[in-house]
C-alpha cells in the first residue's frame, strides 16, 4: 500500500500508537456515522412526503380554480354567442341589402337633391326594400333606418336611450356629467330641470342678447366693394356661439378676451371626440390623443374661468340693489350667469347620477360645455342655411323684409311680441331647416329590450335606430311634388276675409307664444280685405323633425327658435344679404362636426339698408 498522510492514517487505524487502537476508533466512528445517517434519511423522507402532499394540494386547488374560471368564461362566451346569434337572426329578418353593400357604396357622392352620400345610400335602399331597412355596419353593428312617419312616431316614443358611443365621446371631452349617460331613465329628471331653465329665464334673456350680437356682426366681416363680405359658415358659427355664450355667461362674454379661443377649442373637440371614443382602451401613449386631452383640459379651464367671471358679475348686481342708485350697475351687468348657475345646482342636487356620486363643480362645467357644444353646432347649421337660401332667393328675402318693416318699422328694434308675429320669417327658417337639417340622422337605441313596432316589425335590442331626416323631410308623398324646392309658403295657411269681419274675430283672439298653431298675423291690407296667415303647427307634422321628437326631443327647441328669429329679424332689418362676387353656388351637403354643412362655404355680403 502507498503511504497516507496523518489524517488518512489515523482514519484507517495506522496511527503511530499501533493498529489495534486505530481499528477500535475506526469502528466507533463508522457506527456513529451509520446511526446519524439513518436518522437523517428518515427525516428527509418525511419532509419529502409532506412537501409532495402540499404540492399535490396546491396543484389540485389551482386546477379547481382554473376549471371554475374556464367554466365561467365559457358560460359568458356562450351567452355572448347566443345573444349574437339571436341578434343576427332577428336582424336578418328585417329587409335590407347584404352585409357588404355599404362597403361597395363608398363611391356615392351627394346627389342632385342635396343629400349627403350615406343618406343617398339609405334612399336607394328604402326605394328597394321599403320604409324599414336594416344595414349591417359590421358583424355586430346593425343600423335600422325608418322612413315611415307613423313608425317614426312610435320609434321615437319607445326608443329613449342614447348611443353609448355618443355618451362616451362627450364624457371623454367634457368630463363626467349625468346629462351624457345613455339611459334615459337616469337622465330624465335632469332633462326636465334643464328644459325648465331654457324655457324660463334663459328664454327671456336670449331675445335681447340676439339683438346685441347683431351690433357686433361687423367684426366677423371684411369691407368689400359690394358691402361687408363674410364666410357664411364661419360668421354663422360666431353668431351662434356669441348668442349662447352671452345668454349663459352674461353680456361680458361678448367682450371676453378668451371667447375666440373658447370657440376654437370647442370646434377642435367637435372634430375629434368621436374618433377617440371608438377606442376600447384609450391610447394614452399616442401623441395625438395627448394633444386632444390637452385641448379638453384647456376648454374645461376656460369654462371654469367664465363661470367665475359670471358669478362675480351676478354678485355685483345683487349688491347693487342695496345701494341708492342701482340702475346703472344693474344695466351694465344685465343678464349674468350667477342666477343660471344657481338654478343649475338646484337641478343637479335634486337628481344626482345613478351611482350616487356627485361632483358639483364637474357636473356644472360638463353641463355648460355640453349645452355650448350642442347649441352652437345645431344653430350654426340652420343659420348658415337660412342666410344662404335668402341670398339665393331675393324674392323671399324681400317678403321677409316687408314683413319686418310692416310690424316694427325700419329703425325700431323688434320686440319679443314683434318677433312672435313674424310668421313668414319663421316659415323661412323652418323651410331652410327642412331642406338642410342640422344633422342627417336622428339616432336612438334601446339598450335592454327589443322594440316591437307596428306592421309586425321587431328591432333587436342594441341595434342603432336611425331616422334619415333628409329623406323624411324631402319625401314627395308627404310634402308634394315640389318637396326639393325652397318654398316657405308650405308652412303657412292663407285665407282672405273682409277686414271688418276679421277685426270682429280678432278681438276674441289670444296672443300666444311662438310655435303655437293659434298664432296669427296681418301681412297686407287691401282696402276692405286682409290676408290672414295662420302658422302651421310643426309639432303635428311627423315628417318635420329638425329638433327631434319624442322623449329625447331637443330641450332647447323654443330657445333656439327665439334666438334665430330675433337674430335674423334684426339682421335683415339693417342689411340686405347678397351673394358674393366669387361665391360658388354648386353647393353639396357634407357632414362636419356632427352637422350638415354646405360645401364650399358660400361667400356672402351684407349691404346696409337705407333707413
Amino acid at each position: 500500500m502507498t503511504a497516507y498522510d496523518d489524517g488518512d492514517a489515523w482514519f484507517w487505524g495506522r496511527s503511530p500508537a499501533g493498529t489495534g487502537a486505530g481499528f477500535l476508533l475506526r469502528m466507533m466512528a463508522v457506527s456513529a456515522t451509520c446511526g446519524a445517517s439513518s436518522s437523517c434519511e428518515g427525516d428527509c423522507v418525511t419532509a419529502r412526503a409532506s412537501l409532495m402532499r402540499m404540492r399535490q394540494y396546491v396543484v389540485h386547488e389551482v386546477n379547481a380554480i382554473l376549471w371554475a374560471v374556464l367554466i365561467i368564461v365559457t358560460g359568458l362566451l356562450l351567452r355572448r354567442v347566443w345573444r349574437l346569434l339571436r341578434f343576427w337572426v332577428r336582424g336578418s329578418r328585417l329587409p335590407g341589402p347584404p352585409l357588404n353593400a355599404l362597403a361597395r357604396s363608398k363611391g356615392f357622392v351627394a346627389d342632385a337633391a342635396g343629400l349627403d352620400k350615406f343618406t343617398a345610400f339609405l334612399g336607394e335602399a328604402h326605394k328597394e326594400y321599403g320604409p324599414v331597412v336594416r344595414v349591417w355596419l359590421g358583424p355586430t353593428q346593425l343600423l335600422v333606418s325608418v322612413k315611415d312617419p307613423e313608425l317614426i312616431q312610435q320609434l321615437l316614443s319607445q326608443a329613449k336611450d342614447r348611443l353609448p358611443l355618443t355618451g362616451k365621446a362627450f364624457q371623454l371631452a367634457f368630463g363626467k356629467s349625468s346629462l351624457f349617460v345613455s339611459s334615459y331613465q337616469q337622465v330624465q329628471k335632469r332633462r326636465i330641470s334643464l328644459e325648465r331653465q331654457f324655457n324660463g329665464k334663459l328664454l327671456e334673456r336670449v331675445h335681447s342678447i340676439s339683438l346685441k350680437v347683431v351690433d357686433h356682426i361687423k367684426q366677423w366681416t371684411n369691407a368689400g366693394p359690394s358691402g361687408w363680405e363674410f364666410d357664411c359658415k364661419l360668421a354663422s358659427q360666431h353668431m351662434a356661439f356669441a348668442v349662447l355664450g352671452a345668454t349663459l355667461f352674461g353680456d361680458g362674454f361678448l367682450v371676453w378676451p378668451a371667447a375666440r379661443e373658447f370657440e376654437e377649442q370647442l370646434m377642435l373637440i367637435a372634430k375629434e371626440c368621436c374618433f377617440w371614443a371608438t377606442y376600447n382602451v384609450l391610447p394614452l401613449w399616442n401623441k395625438g390623443f395627448q394633444r386632444y386631452k390637452a385641448i379638453c383640459l384647456r376648454l374645461q379651464g376656460l369654462t371654469e374661468q367664465m363661470i367665475q367671471e359670471g358669478n362675480k358679475q351676478h354678485n355685483k348686481v345683487k349688491d347693487s340693489y342695496n345701494k341708492p342708485n342701482p340702475e346703472g350697475i344693474a344695466a351694465e351687468y344685465e343678464g349674468t350667469s350667477g342666477e343660471f348657475v344657481e338654478d343649475l345646482i338646484a337641478g343637479i342636487i335634486s337628481s344626482p347620477d345613478s351611482s350616487g356620486h356627485l361632483n358639483l363643480a364637474e357636473e356644472i362645467r360638463g353641463d355648460i360645455m355640453g349645452m355650448m357644444f350642442h347649441g352652437c353646432l345645431t344653430t350654426t347649421g340652420i343659420i348658415s342655411g337660412v342666410l344662404t337660401k335668402l341670398a339665393q332667393h331675393p324674392n323671399v328675402q324681400a317678403k321677409v323684409y316687408q314683413e319686418i318693416v310692416s310690424i316694427c318699422g325700419k329703425s325700431e328694434a323688434p320686440s319679443v311680441m314683434d318677433v312672435q308675429k313674424m310668421h313668414f320669417l319663421l316659415a323661412t327658417i323652418y323651410e331652410s331647416a327642412r331642406l338642410l337639417p342640422a344633422g342627417p340622422l336622428l339616432q336612438r337605441c334601446s339598450l335592454k329590450q327589443d322594440m316591437h313596432l307596428k306592421k309586425g316589425i321587431t328591432v333587436p335590442a342594441g341595434a342603432i335606430l336611425a331616422v334619415p331626416i333628409q329623406l323624411v323631410q324631402m319625401d314627395a308623398s308627404k310634402w308634394g311634388e315640389d318637396a326639393d324646392i325652397f318654398n316657405p309658403e308650405r308652412f303657412l295657411k292663407h285665407t282672405t276675409s273682409n277686414l271688418d269681419s276679421w277685426k270682429t274675430k280678432g278681438d276674441s283672439q289670444k296672443t300666444v307664444s311662438l310655435c303655437r298653431k293659434e298664432d296669427m298675423n296681418h301681412v297686407k291690407n287691401f282696402g276692405g280685405e286682409s290676408t290672414r296667415i295662420d302658422f302651421e303647427d310643426s309639432d303635428a307634422n311627423a315628417s318635420f323633425l329638425p329638433f327631434g321628437s319624442g322623449s329625447r326631443v331637443c330641450v332647447g327647441k323654443r330657445f333656439a327658435i327665439v334666438e334665430m328669429t330675433a337674430l335674423l329679424a334684426s339682421m335683415l332689418q339693417r342689411f340686405e344679404i347678397k351673394l358674393g362676387a366669387d361665391s360658388d353656388m354648386d353647393l353639396k351637403p357634407k357632414i362636419e362636426n356632427f352637422t350638415l354643412q354646405l360645401f364650399p362655404s358660400p361667400k356672402l355680403s351684407l349691404v346696409p339698408r337705407d333707413i
